[in-house]
């Protein structure tokens, strides 16, 4: 089930307004089309709300002890949970998220009238609204969607005989399978009530994908057992004084946090295996991710019979730099390094922290006199780079300069067909850039013949 979080594409809104506006953020994540949709369903869905609320007159005690209960021990979830929740809700800020308040607002529903089902709703995610990390604008809007699901899935309960069974009427045996298909579809339009109102937004701001509108497995599933919890917490308490919700409370607290422990976990699982690819002090992509990649788009150019350009750089006198701004200030330099090559070179090419100074870029379809403008490119960027450096004492920021960079370059097939050769062959041109003066960019020698070079130590300038 989707929630509207962060924009996707689309040209933004560009609507009159002042402080308020912006403070809303309504405008700046949507389109014209989208804004007018927002402000449209606001309006019926709160125009749904006041004239249900009307019809359905002065609730009964029941109801009004009904609600004293779900309230109480929605908000006891809600303080339970508030810990584990913050993470939740910031590990979601680019994706999906299901609350499990949803278990209140989805137990009001089948039991309460309208005007008390709205009032459990906006109890619950005002309580929310602290650690939401939605500007008010998008969150309101996201609250009258769940206020759009609990509203239809009453009006199916009220509308059957679901209501008035959890409620503690008798439910013939007849009656039985009726009755659990009037859960389904009670289900069924909580899930399309939020997901029409909230799909729609997002795709008339440019995401009209099936998973952004209708959400993935994992959700799906994740927002099935927050609505079995609801049924379950519906039917408990009209029973026993409500005795059995204080069972069911400690298994929807519990499911919240093991949520979140399963969710972290994920979450570091994934992030160590993308450090295992990748270089921890620059961002780039180590030899293990490398060269797997590099290898197939080395076989993709063969195929085609285009050339592939390899090339190896490697920062000019790094061991003075280490000696003049230390561990960290040559950390730095490596960092902007990085950033210099990732921005110079196109998006598809590859570009690789081959160890310590040293860096290694692929360059897919690529011939001699493209790489050479390439490697050119990037030794004037690095002779132009600036790094700003914070001293140890008294924190002053000064901005160090006057680095350069030697490359060499080896182009496939001319050079060989394989990447060990090709970054052997680049090796030793880089080797020349650095014996003639260094701060320049050198092509290997096509070879007469295929013999392998003699082996050389990586370009780790001592001077």
């Amino acid at each position: 089930m989707p929630s509207l979080t962060t924009p996707g594409g689309g040209r933004a809104a560009e609507v009159p307004g002042g402080r308020w506006w912006r403070r809303l953020d309504l405008v700046s994540h949507t389109t014209r089309r989208g804004l007018l949709w927002i402000l449209a369903t606001e309006a019926a869905i709160g125009a749904w709300a006041v004239a249900a609320s009307v019809a359905a007159g002065v609730p009964d005690g029941l109801s009004l002890r009904l609600f004293a209960l779900l309230t109480g021990f929605a908000i006891i979830h809600m303080e339970a949970t508030r810990p584990a929740e913050e993470r939740r809700r910031a590990a979601h800020l680019g994706g999906e998220h299901i609350d499990h308040t949803g278990v209140w607002t989805c137990a009001g529903a089948f039991v309460l009238p309208v005007p008390l089902v709205v009032a459990l709703v906006l109890i619950i995610r005002l309580r929310r609204y602290f650690i939401a990390r939605k500007p008010p604008g998008r969150y309101v809007f996201t609250t009258l969607a769940i206020t759009s699901s609990a509203l239809a899935t009453q009006a199916i309960a009220t509308a059957t005989p679901v209501h008035a069974w959890i409620r503690g009427a008798d439910l013939p045996p007849d009656r039985v399978i009726a009755a659990g298909a009037a859960v389904l579809a009670a289900f069924a339009a909580y899930y399309t009530a939020q997901t029409a109102v909230i799909g729609v937004a997002r795709g008339l701001r440019g995401d009209w994908q099936w998973r952004a509108i209708l959400g993935d497995r994992k959700e799906n599933a994740d927002l099935v057992i927050t609505l079995c919890l609801g049924l379950i917490a519906a039917w408990a308490a009209p029973v026993a004084f409500g005795l059995l919700l204080f069972a069911l409370t400690a298994v929807v607290i519990g499911y919240t946090r093991h949520t979140q422990r399963i969710e972290h976990l994920e979450h570091e699982r994934d992030r160590l295996e993308v450090d295992a690819l990748h270089d921890p002090l620059t961002g780039l992509a180590n030899q293990r991710g490398f060269n797997p990649a590099a290898a197939l788009a080395l076989v993709a150019d063969q195929a085609r019979r285009r050339p592939t350009a390899v090339m190896m750089f490697d920062l000019d006198r790094f061991k003075g730099v280490n000696d003049r701004l230390g561990h960290l200030g040559a950390n730095e330099v490596l960092k902007a390094l990085a950033t210099v090559l990732r921005t110079t070179v196109r998006r598809d090419d590859l570009v690789c922290r081959w160890g310590g100074e040293e860096f290694t870029v692929l360059l897919p379809g690529t011939a001699t006199v493209d790489a050479w403008a390439t490697a050119e490119r990037i030794r004037m960027a690095v002779e132009d780079m600036t790094v700003p450096l914070t001293k140890a004492a008294g924190g002053r920021t000064e901005i160090e300069a006057g680095f350069t960079i030697s490359g060499g370059i080896a182009l496939s097939p001319d050079h060989g067909t394989d990447l060990a050769t090709l970054q052997e062959r680049a090796d030793f041109a880089l080797a020349e850039a650095k014996d003639m003066g260094r701060n320049r960019i050198r092509i290997a020698p096509t070879p007469v013949h295929p013999t392998p070079l003699p082996t050389r130590q990586p370009a780790h300038d001592p001077h």
